[in-house]
This record gives C-alpha cells, sequence and structure tokens, in this order.
C-alpha cells in the first residue's frame, strides 16, 4: 500500500527514482524495493524524509526536526546535563516530594482560614511577612511561568516550583494578617496550577488533578473568582485528554460563571468556553460546540486578556481549538487546512507536537496511510526531543485510529513505536 503511494506520488512530482532518492537522502534500492513491493517496511525516519521529499505540505510541517536516531532513545549527542537527570527515579522523587507538600498545603490552607481573625489577637511577630517579602514571592512566581512557557522540558522547572510551595506553606504556617493571609492563598493557588501543569505534561494526571483541586481551594479562600475559574477549567482539561468528556462539563460551566463574577477584563470565562468547545465536539453536539467557540472568540475584544501566568489565554490559540475540535467530530476537511496552517509557523514545543498527531488522526479519518505514518512519525520523534506527556498521550489516543489500517507494516511499526515510547515513559 505505501509502495504504490509513494510510486503515484513521484510520479505525479516528476521526479525518478534516482531524483527522489537523493532528495530524501535516501538509497535509491530503498525507493525501488518499497515501490515494487519487495520491502515492505522500512524505518520511521526513512518513510518520513521519503514523504517531505515527495510533498511540500510535509516538507514544510517537517522542516525543523531533529535526526536523532543514531544515538540511544533517539537523543542526539548534545544531551545536557539537565536532560539526563530526568531519569524515572529522579521523576519518581520528584513526585513524591510534591504529593508531600500537597498533603501538607491542604492542611495547611485549611487551618489558616480557620484563623482568619487571629491578626485581631496578636502583635506584629518575627515570620510575618511585609510587603516586601510578598512582592518577592509574587515575582518568583511569574518567574516560574515564564521558565515554564519557554522551557522544551517542562520537568526543568520542577524543582523550583517545589521549593517556592514549600516557602508558601511555611508562611502560610506562621501568624499573618487576613490581607496577607489571602494573599498567600493567592499565590499558593497560581503556584499549585502550575505544578499540576508540569505533573499533567508527565502524563501523571491523579497527581495533576490534586494539584489543581488544592488550587481551587486556595483560590475559594483567597476570593479569588478567576484564579478558581482557571483551576477549574485546568482540572476539567484532565477529562477532556482522557476523553471523559461529559465529566468536564459541569466543572466548565461552573468555572465560566465563577468567571462572570470576577474581572470582566480578564479571560478566565473565553478559556473555559474554549474547553467547553472541545468536550461538547467529543461528545457530539455540534451546535453547542459553536456557540461555546463564539463565546470563546469574545477573547479578541480585550485588551489585556492574559497575566501570562496562570491564565495565558489571549486568543492566539483559538485556531487550534477549533481544529481539535473538528478532529474531534471526524471532520478532516475543515481540520487539515487549518493544522497544516499552524505548522507553517513553525510552532515549537507541544504545540507542535499536538498539531503533528491531529494531522496524523486527520490522515487516519481520510484515510491517507502515507501521511499517518508521516505525521505519526514526526510525532513520536518530536515526543522523544521533548519528553512532552501531553503529546505521548494524544499518540496513545491516536493508537485506536490505527486499527483499521494494522495489514500495513508502516501502521504496524508506528504503533509499535508508540507502545515502546509509552513503556519507556513509565
Amino acid at each position: 500500500m505505501i509502495g504504490r503511494q509513494i510510486a503515484a506520488l513521484r510520479h505525479a512530482s516528476g521526479l525518478t527514482q534516482e531524483q527522489l532518492a537523493e532528495r530524501a537522502h535516501v538509497s535509491v534500492d530503498v525507493i525501488r524495493r518499497l515501490e515494487q513491493g519487495q520491502r515492505r517496511t522500512a524505518r520511521i525516519a526513512t518513510l518520513h524524509a521519503i514523504a517531505a521529499a515527495l510533498d511540500t505540505k510535509v516538507s514544510i510541517s517537517f522542516g525543523d526536526r531533529v535526526a536523532a536516531e543514531s544515538t540511544p532513545h533517539g537523543r542526539g549527542h548534545d544531551e545536557n546535563e539537565s536532560s539526563r537527570s530526568r531519569g524515572p527515579e529522579t521523576s519518581d522523587m520528584n513526585r513524591r516530594e510534591l504529593l508531600r507538600l500537597v498533603t501538607t498545603a491542604t492542611a495547611v490552607i485549611g487551618v489558616s482560614s480557620a484563623n482568619a481573625d487571629i491578626d485581631r489577637l496578636t502583635s506584629p511577630a518575627p515570620g510575618r511577612l511585609g510587603r516586601a517579602e510578598l512582592a518577592d514571592l509574587a515575582a518568583f512566581n511569574k518567574g516560574l511561568w515564564a521558565r515554564f512557557v519557554m522551557a522544551q522540558a517542562k520537568a526543568d522547572v520542577a524543582l523550583a516550583a517545589w521549593d517556592q510551595i514549600r516557602r508558601l506553606t511555611e508562611a502560610l504556617r506562621r501568624s499573618q494578617s487576613t490581607i496577607v493571609r489571602r494573599q498567600l492563598c493567592t499565590l499558593s493557588a497560581d503556584v499549585f496550577q502550575l505544578a499540576g501543569e508540569l505533573m499533567f505534561d508527565a502524563n501523571r494526571y491523579a497527581d495533576a488533578g490534586h494539584c489543581y483541586s488544592l488550587a481551587t481551594t486556595a483560590a475559594r479562600e483567597a476570593g479569588a473568582m478567576d484564579l478558581w475559574s482557571c483551576a477549574l477549567t485546568r482540572l476539567a482539561y484532565i477529562s477532556v485528554y482522557e476523553q471523559r468528556f461529559a465529566d468536564a462539563v459541569p466543572l466548565l460551566e461552573l468555572g465560566r460563571s465563577l468567571a462572570h463574577s470576577g474581572d470582566s477584563l480578564m479571560s478566565a470565562a473565553n478559556w473555559a468556553s474554549a474547553v467547553l468547545a472541545q468536550a461538547l465536539a467529543g461528545l457530539g453536539d455540534h451546535a453547542a460546540c459553536e456557540r461555546a467557540l463564539e463565546q470563546a472568540e469574545q477573547v479578541q475584544g480585550l485588551t489585556q486578556p492574559g497575566n501570562g501566568g496562570w491564565l495565558r489565554f489571549d486568543g492566539s490559540r483559538l485556531t487550534e481549538d477549533r481544529a481539535s475540535c473538528y478532529v474531534q467530530q471526524r471532520r478532516p476537511d475543515l481540520a487539515e487546512p487549518i493544522l497544516l496552517g499552524l505548522l507553517r509557523k513553525q510552532q515549537s514545543g507541544r504545540r507542535r507536537g499536538i498539531a503533528l498527531v491531529d494531522l496524523a488522526t486527520v490522515s487516519a479519518q481520510r484515510p491517507d496511510v502515507l501521511r499517518l505514518v508521516s505525521y505519526g512519525a514526526a510525532a513520536v520523534d518530536h515526543t522523544r526531543q521533548t519528553e512532552s506527556g501531553v503529546v505521548l498521550r494524544k499518540l496513545q489516543i491516536l493508537r485506536s485510529e490505527l486499527a483499521p489500517f494494522q495489514r500495513d507494516p508502516h501502521v504496524r511499526n508506528l504503533d509499535s513505536e508508540i507502545a515502546h515510547l509509552t513503556v519507556a515513559r513509565h
């Protein structure tokens, strides 16, 4: 099947086998044997290179991939020290430490609310925070989000985030004024959303859920409606990613309601609507999905909708959200042009990985086996390079789309690659 597609595309492009081999940097014998059916399989990287040489859209999509398959575990020789430190043992230690911090912070935040009037009974004492210390803590939170957004491997931010959680929890242990306590709860809700994002990216959804739940509690204690709304949206997003769409809807509707009671200049309600659209698409309610997308698009009328931290929804991802809905609705004719346009922008990080998996899914829906294998291979490579659990989870979901094509050896090879990635990650 793949060989016939390669031959047809090569003829359509006006290329000889030698010219295609030169463009793809593979042996002409590989091209010849694939087209003649003498070779039923090839390395994913080889198929990826052939597809890129045959089709301009595909070559644009994969123009910046890193060839790393000749080194162990798909890594290049320039692997840095921080990458080497992210082994399974380190990951488990970070996880155990986070869960300990979550347990402690849950108790401390609950107790602090019961002592809300303690400031009227005590005089200023050592341990009470002033404006300068609170400003430093807030600046550190902001810096953490900036590092998280820029980091190719999100886990690199974990240790700094855990240290910040310890500082905030210790401050909440001590006697603070009501105003300071609320500010500390606000900062805690902020950093626990970041911790949840780190666990979500590591594909540890239960741990992420604990973090988001604690963030909702802290935001509620602080009376921060938009922060509370965003924590609920993140919590609901776990259900969307696990394709438990019905579980996500009530959380997202509550999130929108809270946001409407918050700052009208912020985009918390719009973000909740964007995620709600994906949940409704998964439930097959196309009309309600479209209404939710329209509500999300109202963010474009806001001057400064996000804050760069716990609320980053500014409308720049609306195109991706719409494409994701079309993929859920199995409408490849609408999804594919949007996704190809996104890849032409040379996106980096997990946004690129998500688009690659969505394109593989769209190719399966058409069906187009060559593009399915090509986009899937690129997503596998991307996941090896970034270690993104989010993209890995989407690849795991993609495996269900591969079932009708399992007679093709290249599809079986892709399925095996995804399975190997899953085992290696855990």
